[in-house]
Protein backbone atom coordinates (compact mmCIF):
# COMPACT_ATOMS: atom_id res chain seq x y z
CA UNK A 1 0.00 0.00 0.00
CA UNK A 2 1.19 3.26 -1.49
CA UNK A 3 1.21 6.53 0.72
CA UNK A 4 0.49 9.98 -1.30
CA UNK A 5 2.14 12.62 -1.30
CA UNK A 6 0.51 15.98 0.41
CA UNK A 7 -0.28 18.28 -1.84
CA UNK A 8 -1.30 21.47 -0.28
CA UNK A 9 -0.70 23.43 2.95
CA UNK A 10 -4.07 21.73 5.14
CA UNK A 11 -2.84 18.09 3.36
CA UNK A 12 0.67 19.17 4.82
CA UNK A 13 -0.80 20.14 8.34
CA UNK A 14 -2.42 16.76 8.69
CA UNK A 15 0.82 15.17 8.09
CA UNK A 16 2.58 17.18 10.43
CA UNK A 17 0.14 16.50 13.08
CA UNK A 18 1.82 13.24 13.64
CA UNK A 19 4.15 15.57 15.33
CA UNK A 20 4.24 15.99 18.98
CA UNK A 21 7.27 17.67 19.83
CA UNK A 22 8.78 20.93 17.38
CA UNK A 23 12.00 18.53 17.50
CA UNK A 24 10.34 15.82 15.46
CA UNK A 25 8.53 18.45 13.70
CA UNK A 26 11.57 19.58 12.29
CA UNK A 27 13.11 16.55 11.61
CA UNK A 28 9.67 15.54 9.45
CA UNK A 29 9.92 19.23 7.32
CA UNK A 30 13.95 18.41 6.89
CA UNK A 31 12.55 15.42 5.33
CA UNK A 32 9.90 16.24 3.43
CA UNK A 33 11.68 19.45 1.81
CA UNK A 34 14.52 16.89 0.64
CA UNK A 35 12.06 15.20 -1.59
CA UNK A 36 9.95 17.76 -2.83
CA UNK A 37 11.29 19.76 -6.14
CA UNK A 38 9.32 23.05 -6.75
CA UNK A 39 9.37 25.96 -4.67
CA UNK A 40 5.57 26.09 -4.62
CA UNK A 41 5.62 22.19 -3.23
CA UNK A 42 8.19 23.31 -0.80
CA UNK A 43 6.58 26.82 0.15
CA UNK A 44 3.08 24.18 1.08
CA UNK A 45 4.94 21.97 3.26
CA UNK A 46 6.99 25.42 4.58
CA UNK A 47 3.29 26.50 5.85
CA UNK A 48 2.34 23.32 7.08
CA UNK A 49 4.88 23.06 9.31
CA UNK A 50 4.38 26.97 11.08
CA UNK A 51 0.75 25.77 10.89
CA UNK A 52 1.59 22.96 13.33
CA UNK A 53 4.53 24.68 14.91
CA UNK A 54 1.72 27.21 16.22
CA UNK A 55 -0.57 24.70 17.71
CA UNK A 56 2.33 22.51 19.48
CA UNK A 57 3.38 26.00 21.03
CA UNK A 58 -0.01 27.24 21.85
CA UNK A 59 -0.54 23.90 23.62
CA UNK A 60 2.36 24.54 25.82
CA UNK A 61 1.02 27.80 26.65
CA UNK A 62 -2.10 26.00 28.41
CA UNK A 63 -2.03 26.29 32.40
CA UNK A 64 -2.66 22.15 32.81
Amino acid sequence: MSTTQPTNRTDWLIFFRRAKTVDTLDVMLDAALRKLTTPAEQADAILGHEARLDEIEGQKRLPF
